[in-house]
């Protein structure tokens, strides 16, 4: 098993910037989530503002730190409609001089049913406008047949990610096996630092030789703030690394 990223969401304007490029000096695998939707992160917020001074600093220091976008709400609806936020375009043209984007990773966090469904054909060609993005797409019984369908098209490249409690923090009763075996498959839902090695065991034991994944967790890395802690960011990822 190769673990590619260990992502930790939910950094935002309560999160100090200093504290994000600390945790990646120590552990070169992390990447952090960051949650956006127009409510979150439009114009005049304080979270569209922190991640213009993250860039500053990720300018400034030429350190290319690991991020991802993940949609949500309005936004994620929007963008797999054809419709793009000016803010959330703003965000998707931040990049370094050699053309890499600054997020290198946007997670699209719809649920049909919940969300409208999105169109195919009009949500791959909205993937397809960013090339040099890698797209994540949650994988659950609501949007099955829709990913699927996008993957046999064979026309876009994306990781997909599990969990079934969909962003509820809930640990699934088994951990699922990937169901597309040239496809970094991503796994969340309950992982804590207290037992993202155990989880891992679980998942080791359902993966083809050599499969790359990725784990993400959220609500676990929170203090008693309510906000990312860069505590519980540190040991999730180095227990993780450790299993």
């Amino acid at each position: 098993m190769d673990l590619k990223f260990v992502t930790c969401s939910g950094a935002n304007e309560h999160t100090s910037i200093d504290a994000l490029f600390v945790l990646f000096q120590q552990f070169s695998c992390i990447e952090f989530g960051i949650q956006v939707s127009g409510l979150k992160c439009g114009e005049d917020s304080p979270r569209l503002d922190w991640l213009r001074k993250l860039r500053q600093q990720i300018l400034v220091r030429n350190i290319k730190l690991p991020l991802a976008l993940h949609l949500n709400q309005d936004w994620v609806t929007g963008f797999c409609q054809g419709e793009i936020a000016p803010e959330l375009q703003e965000l998707l043209s931040y990049g370094y001089s050699d053309g890499e984007p600054m997020f290198k990773r946007v997670q699209l966090n719809f649920k049909i049913g919940r969300e409208p469904a999105p169109k195919v054909n009009l949500l791959e060609e909205q993937i397809m406008k960013f090339p040099h993005v890698r797209f994540i797409l949650s994988y659950n019984n609501a949007n099955a047949k829709l990913i699927k369908e996008l993957y046999y098209r064979k026309k876009i490249v994306f990781d997909c990610l599990f969990d079934e409690s969909f962003g509820e923090g809930a640990l699934p009763k088994k951990r699922m096996a990937p169901v597309f075996v040239d496809v970094v498959q991503g796994y969340a839902g309950g992982l804590s630092p207290e037992n993202v090695a155990q989880e891992l065991d679980k998942i080791a034991a359902i993966l083809p030789p050599k499969a790359q994944i990725f784990i993400d967790a959220e609500g676990k890395l929170k203090g008693e703030d309510g906000h990312f802690s860069y505590s519980k960011a540190h040991d999730f990822v180095a227990n993780a690394l450790q299993r």
